[in-house]
């Protein structure tokens, strides 16, 4: 029974686990932004205040998209979604997003200092996801590695948000909270590039799930 009981409370609150997984700068946000970061990381490892935290970033969160679907099947495939979502590294999988939206742009780029200095920025798998990728904006003209790593990267963190507001608020929120605020703004997208960029979430997923050993 004891072994039982232990077993049970080593199992994280939703309270918790949102406040593990938070963004530094998300706390600070809602406490004070002169805040430390070794403070902020005290305070999320002080298992007391978890459950007068997570209502604070839960606060931070807005966004539609609040009905939950009608049919079961997808409601829990949207849960299995979100999973593996949660599991994955979303600075890596905003990489990876952001190299398939701008496939185009990386096979212009040839030159061995410019493909080096690029994925210094991005890293190798994404450099590679991307060029696999049929790609959706427009090749970018006269771009340099270090431009085009910024619009991969606000474009990845575009990705990202559009993802994270199709799940249901539970889930939403335990997504967005991990992301910096700046990275998570919702993108100025029309609908057809929102449905594009939900597009590129399961091959990422994919990519993140069966390539865990090709390096960064």
């Amino acid at each position: 029974m004891s072994s039982l009981r232990s077993e049970t409370q080593e199992v994280p609150s939703h309270a918790t686990m949102m406040v593990l997984a938070a963004h530094p700068r998300r706390l600070a946000d809602v406490l004070d932004i002169r805040l430390s970061a070794p403070l902020i990381r005290r305070l999320q490892s002080c298992a007391r205040l978890h459950d007068r935290l997570a209502p604070l970033l839960i606060q931070q969160i807005a966004g539609s998209n609040d009905t939950p679907p009608e049919d079961t099947t997808d409601l829990e495939e949207q849960r299995a979604t979100f999973e593996r979502l949660f599991r994955a590294d979303l600075t890596q999988a905003s990489s990876l997003a952001g190299a398939a939206w701008h496939a185009l742009s990386l096979r212009q780029m040839i030159r061995g200092r410019d493909v080096a200095s690029l994925i210094a920025h991005i890293g190798q798998r994404a450099h590679a996801f991307g060029l696999r990728r049929d790609g959706i904006a427009p090749a970018l003209r006269s771009v340099g590695p270090d431009a085009l790593a910024e619009h991969i990267r606000r474009d990845g963190y575009a990705c990202l948000s559009v993802w994270i507001s199709s799940f249901m608020p539970p889930m939403r929120q335990r997504l967005h909270v991990r992301l910096p605020p700046e990275s998570a703004e919702p993108p100025e997208w029309t609908d057809v590039q929102r449905t594009l960029a939900l597009g590129l979430m399961d091959p990422v997923l994919s990519e993140l799930d069966d390539s865990t050993n090709v390096p960064n």
